[in-house]
């Protein structure tokens, strides 16, 4: 091969992985974009818990004993 391949091989190379590494980095910023705008899903049993104190069905304090009891993993 001589020097004017060589060059033309390291061009389009270069051209290659700087749109490769231009696309990962604009995927990441959108990954992590999107994993912040979206909270995370909220335990069922604490959902519930929460419309049971609101129901009046439990006072303050057992939610919060059974809140704990389940973010510990004992229920």
């Amino acid at each position: 091969m001589d020097s004017g391949s060589n060059l033309a091989l390291t061009i389009v190379a270069g051209t290659f992985l700087s749109i490769l590494v231009t696309t990962l980095l604009v995927v990441g910023v959108i990954v992590y974009a999107l994993r912040r705008a979206i909270p995370p899903a909220e335990d069922p049993g604490i959902v519930e818990l929460k419309r049971r104190l609101a129901a009046g069905e439990i006072s303050p304090v057992e939610y919060e004993v059974r809140v704990r009891a389940i973010e510990k993993g004992d229920m």
